[in-house]
This record gives C-alpha cells, sequence and structure tokens, in this order.
C-alpha cells in the first residue's frame, strides 16, 4: 500500500471524522433531507394538474332567455370555468365572493336575448376578486373569449341573414385576424416553468444552511482545531468537510432534474449536460457562500440567521414570476448576488429556448465566479479565526 502524501492524509483523516460525525450524530442532517424531501414531493404535488381548471365561479341571470341560457353553457364548456350556482341577487353573489367560496361572478342584465336580436349593444357584467391575481387572470381570459366568441356568432349571423355569403359574413366581421404563437412553454403548464425553478429554490435553501451548520458547529463547540489539525492543510480539510454535502445535494439535485425531465418526460431543448453542470455548480456555490458566512459570524445562531435571511426569500427576486425589470434597485441588487438567480436563466435556456451552449456560457461562468472569488476570503477568515483561537489558549 503507498503511503499517503500529507495533503491527501489530512484529506482521509477528516473526511472520515466527518463520516463519523455523520453515523453518531447525524440526525440532523437526516431530518432536514426528510424535510426537504417532503417539501419538494409536496409543491410537485400541489402543482401536479399542471393547468387551472374548474374554477369555481357563480352566473346572475336577470334575462332567463334560451340565448342567455346559452351563453351560460358556453361558460360551463370551458375548461377553466364551472359554475357552481345560479344565484339572483348580487347581494349573495358578492358575499361568496367575499368568503372566497367563488373567484367571480357574471350578471347577464335583463332584455340580454331582445337587445341581441335587435342589433342592441348589451353588456356583461363580471365581478371579480383582485386579490387572487392568477386566478383572476384566467377567469377574465376565458370570459373575453366566451363573449368574443358568442358576439361574433351574433354578428355573423346577422350578416348572413341580410344575404351575405357565411365566407363573406367572416371576412366582414373580421377583415383583420391574428395569430398568437407560444415560442417556449407552449403547454403553458405550471409544471414545466415553476416547479422546475422551485426545486433548485429549495435545494439552494439546504445547502447553505447545512454548510453553515457543520462548520458553525466546530467554532461553536470549540472543536474546529481538531478538525483543521489534520496534517494541517486548511484545503484538504474544508473539501473533506463539505464533501459529503456536495454528494448528497449532487443526488438530490440529478433526482429532480430526472423526475422532471425523465419520469415527467418534459421536453429539454438544448443541452442536459450543460444543465447538470449548471445544477453542481449552483451547489458549490452556495456551499462557498455557507463556508463564508460561517466563518464571518461569532455565533452560529447569527450565522444560519443571516443564511436563511439570504436565501429563503430567493425565488421572489430571481424574475420567474414577477418581472425583474419591474423590481425596485434594491431587489435586483440581490437577485444578482444569488445563485440561484443565474442557474435558473441557464435553465430557461437550455430546457424551454433551446439557446446554443455558447449563449449560456456568460451564466456557466457567472457560477464559477461565485466559487472563485469568495472562496479565498472564507478560507482566510477561517485561518484567521483559528489563529486568534490558539493564541488565546
Amino acid at each position: 500500500m503507498h503511503n499517503l502524501s500529507p495533503h491527501q492524509g489530512g484529506f482521509v483523516t477528516t473526511l472520515k471524522r466527518e463520516l463519523q460525525y455523520y453515523k453518531s450524530d447525524g440526525c440532523e442532517c437526516f431530518i432536514s433531507i426528510f424535510i426537504l424531501l417532503a417539501s419538494m414531493i409536496t409543491v410537485a404535488w400541489i402543482f401536479s394538474s399542471g393547468t387551472l381548471t374548474n374554477l369555481p365561479i357563480a352566473v346572475i341571470d336577470h334575462d332567463g332567455s334560451s340565448v342567455s341560457r346559452t351563453y351560460s353553457r358556453m361558460l360551463e364548456a370551458t375548461p377553466e370555468m364551472h359554475i357552481v350556482d345560479k344565484l339572483s341577487s348580487t347581494a349573495e353573489a358578492k358575499k361568496l365572493l367575499e368568503q372566497a367560496s367563488i373567484y367571480a361572478f357574471v350578471v347577464i342584465p335583463r332584455d340580454f336575448a331582445k337587445d341581441i336580436k335587435t342589433g342592441q349593444q348589451t353588456t356583461v357584467v363580471a365581478w371579480h376578486s383582485g386579490q387572487f391575481l392568477t386566478m383572476s387572470g384566467v377567469i377574465l381570459k376565458s370570459l373575453r373569449q366566451v363573449t368574443g366568441t358568442m358576439s361574433a356568432g351574433v354578428k355573423i349571423t346577422a350578416l348572413s341573414k341580410k344575404g351575405e355569403s357565411t365566407l363573406a359574413a367572416n371576412v366582414d366581421f373580421s377583415p383583420l385576424q391574428s395569430e398568437l404563437r407560444t415560442l417556449f412553454n407552449p403547454f403553458q403548464n405550471y409544471q414545466y416553468f415553476l416547479v422546475a425553478s422551485l426545486l433548485p429554490a429549495m435545494l439552494q435553501v439546504f445547502v447553505m444552511i447545512w454548510t453553515v451548520y457543520i462548520v458553525g458547529r466546530e467554532f461553536q463547540n470549540s472543536t474546529f482545531t481538531q478538525w483543521l489539525d489534520a496534517k494541517n492543510n486548511v484545503y484538504a480539510a474544508i473539501a473533506a468537510k463539505v464533501l459529503p454535502l456536495f454528494i448528497l445535494a449532487s443526488c438530490i439535485g440529478i433526482g429532480c432534474l430526472y423526475w422532471l425531465f425523465g419520469y415527467m418526460r418534459w421536453p429539454i431543448n438544448g443541452s442536459v449536460s450543460f444543465l447538470i453542470l449548471g445544477w453542481e455548480l449552483m451547489i458549490l456555490a452556495y456551499i462557498v457562500l455557507g463556508l463564508l458566512f460561517a466563518s464571518l459570524a461569532s455565533r452560529l445562531a447569527t450565522a444560519l440567521s443571516f443564511a436563511v435571511f439570504f436565501t429563503a426569500p430567493a425565488f421572489a427576486y430571481v424574475g420567474i414570476t414577477f418581472p425583474q425589470h419591474a423590481m425596485p434597485l434594491l431587489a435586483k441588487i440581490w437577485a444578482y448576488i444569488l445563485p440561484i438567480k443565474t442557474l435558473l436563466r441557464l435553465q430557461v435556456e437550455q430546457v424551454e429556448i433551446g439557446a446554443p451552449i455558447v449563449n449560456s456560457l456568460p451564466e456557466l461562468l457567472t457560477l464559477i465566479a461565485f466559487i472563485l472569488l469568495p472562496l479565498p476570503l472564507a478560507i482566510n477568515r477561517i485561518r484567521a479565526r483559528c489563529s486568534v483561537f490558539k493564541k488565546g489558549r
């Protein structure tokens, strides 16, 4: 058997010490992993339907004609809406809206059929809750489509009665038509863009907090000299300390990617290898930031608090659910110091857009910078804290 070099010996010694910790006192880690996986499964289950369907609405039909009933049936026929009740008063409908039993109600006016048949304009009023922006947006879009379809049918029928052919009536009613083509995420599916972004956002919280904990507890328990004195090589000691976490987080990350794009068979329009590399670099970036936070804070509780404050709201600032250009300057700055923002940009380019690898190189280099720039500061700070402790002994 070959003799190990000092660096290799220090790495092996520290790694054995770390594995022994996970074996004897690693209950906190396994609880954290269980919570992380349970949270990921819960998020995936919540958005498993992919699209919003059967949103509850109510209808108040003051006309009671065959035309108004046809309009109600058209509302019910849309996949986005489901009429849960037909009411008689606006006050009753508003009460249900305030209770969130329904997300909108539609009021069909009196003389609805008469006005349509005589060619007069009539107005259908829809009340909706602006508190639920997503549901309201989906319902209003569907209402406009139904109302537009019925209006077009009425107009084309009127023109046909005047002697025009059906084709000519169609042209007269709508001489200019638009055709919308969705380039990316044509499924309009929440899983494809939201779950694929939430899973790495949850993983980054776990990685950074656990890094802070495993390093900070060495300082809190005054055992860091045992950790760093392994053949006096701080690089080997740090590498051995974070290696089990890196392997664990990588397995979880690859499992997420397999579930999204393997088991669920969502298409990847770009490079799978490049995407996996991006996830691995993001994990390393948060490990390095965890080292930095743990070395800067004087107490473990303070370091953990800063880590939570830094990572927990990260998803709100990355521009997936709210456009980043509309955020205030402070939020934009916060977003640019988050590795998750860079990873999600790379993921959108490779998964949805199918951009060439050369177009995603800036994101890859940014993730590498998140690793290389804070690392010397974290190592020097760890060394400094060790020196202060040794002098004080």
